[in-house]
């Protein structure tokens, strides 16, 4: 009886085809806009996800700072040594630990008399060598720092191996033990350093940066060069005035990767109780954090809210669509009156009058509810190609688009249904 009755449901709408379309019109507008929607929301946050998943999950930043500061106030910080005690009370709970320090732009070269043909642009970077696992940046040739070279701040680099294609045509091993000079790009920076590639690190640039760029904006790019902590800390202390005076060791924010299976939450707020313990009660410090875990969950709720608003505002269409098809049931019942008194007359029960007709408006919202997803799915699609978003289709948003088409076809197909249920057979007969 069920199958019987979608087959009449799908003759009696192919009957009316330009009237079921118009129909089926709101459901597909409706759905389509949600589902869009929804997969431009999905491949957003697929791609926020990647982003952050790119620097490590288990990523946790610390920063610290003061509430007041006058002449007689001290500068804090944190200290090498503070950190390495932090990182013996938490050895069981702490991969690796990244401090790093942003100095100058440079331009790199083989040879100061070639500089003009032959260079790649740099910006220094004073790192340690957590700094790699921490940021999950791969070596592609050599080595990292040896314990001299951090130790003792000796001038010594790992570079990218954006900087070894233009200087070094991309032999990357070859690279390894070569020395390059910095040539200082500021007004008052006309120095030259000297430093010996030790390692060299894989620069990825992104397929969409890549479609974007020609071979002269891949050369002209700045990439980091990095230098031990201590090198680029002293580079960064001889520039200041002589009258203000600077921990070499100091660091004001660290990153450390927290061991697979450690509670993120939990064990960022520990650290931060301890490293504020690392200061006295007057020094008015407060140290606060996060990790990349919390950045990623409050992002994901942002972006479903937003998601959710605007579908809500998006299934408005989805009411119109409803509405529509009650109304165009109540027609289809008036103009198959003689239809109903004669299944009445031949002892149809309402029950069956009703699923009749509960079922003809179910499967033509269920229709239109799948074009649009189709359609939205496509839209959304394109939608995300044009902003530069990852592709994600929402399975669970397409499985509520057709439960909800499913569900207006039953709302609103209930009323005139049970309106042509209650007809009396007789006057239904003598209908004109």
């Amino acid at each position: 009886m069920f199958l019987e009755n979608i087959r009449l449901a799908l003759h009696s709408l192919t009957a009316n085809k330009m009237r079921t379309f118009l129909t089926m019109l709101g459901i597909m507008i409706g759905v389509g806009a949600v589902v869009a929607i929804e997969t431009i929301g999905a491949g957003q946050t697929k791609q926020m996800e990647q982003q952050y998943a790119a620097g490590g999950v288990n990523n946790i930043q610390l920063y610290m700072y003061q509430n007041s500061y006058d002449e007689n106030t001290p500068s804090y910080s944190f200290t090498i040594p503070m950190l390495q005690k932090m990182c013996d009370k938490f050895e069981d709970q702490i991969a690796a630990i990244d401090f790093d320090l942003y100095g100058n732009s440079y331009k790199a070269v083989i040879s100061t008399d070639k500089a003009d043909q032959e260079y790649a642009n740099v910006s220094m970077e004073g790192v340690n060598n957590g700094h790699f696992t921490v940021q999950n940046i791969n070596l592609k040739a050599g080595s990292l720092f040896s314990a001299d070279a951090l130790n003792n701040a000796t001038n010594t680099c790992i570079v990218s191996t954006l900087l070894v294609d233009n200087l070094f045509a991309g032999n990357y091993e070859g690279a390894v033990g070569k020395e390059i000079q910095l040539m200082g790009t500021g007004d008052e920076d006309d120095s030259v350093q000297s430093y010996t590639i030790t390692g060299v690190y894989s620069y990825n640039i992104s397929a969409a940066d890549m479609r974007q760029m020609s071979n002269k904006d891949l050369k002209e790019m700045y990439t980091p060069i990095c230098v031990p902590y201590k090198n680029c800390k002293a580079l960064v202390l001889a520039s200041l005035t002589d009258d203000v005076m600077y921990d070499p060791t100091a660091i004001n924010y660290f990153t450390l990767q927290a061991v697979d299976g450690t509670d993120i939450a939990s064990f960022t707020t520990d650290l931060k109780n301890y490293m504020q313990g690392q200061f006295s009660a007057d020094a008015d410090v407060v140290v606060d954090g996060y990790s990349n875990k919390e950045m990623i969950d409050e992002a994901k709720k942002y972006m479903q809210q937003q998601t959710t608003t605007i579908s809500l505002i998006a299934a408005i269409a989805l009411l119109v669509g409803g509405i529509g098809v009650m109304n165009i049931m109540t027609v289809t019942i008036t103009e198959r009156t003689r239809e109903i008194g004669t299944r009445k007359a031949m002892g149809a029960k309402r029950s069956a009058i009703r699923q009749q007709f509960i079922i003809e408006a179910a499967v033509m919202c269920v229709i239109g509810g799948i074009i649009g997803i189709a359609g939205g799915l496509v839209g959304g699609m394109i939608g995300c190609r044009v902003m530069g978003y990852s592709i994600a289709v929402p399975v669970g948003a397409i499985g509520l688009a057709i439960g909800v088409s499913l569900a207006i076809g039953i709302f609103f197909g209930y009323y005139p249904a049970n309106k042509a249920a209650k007809m009396d057979p007789i006057e239904a007969l003598r209908y004109e």
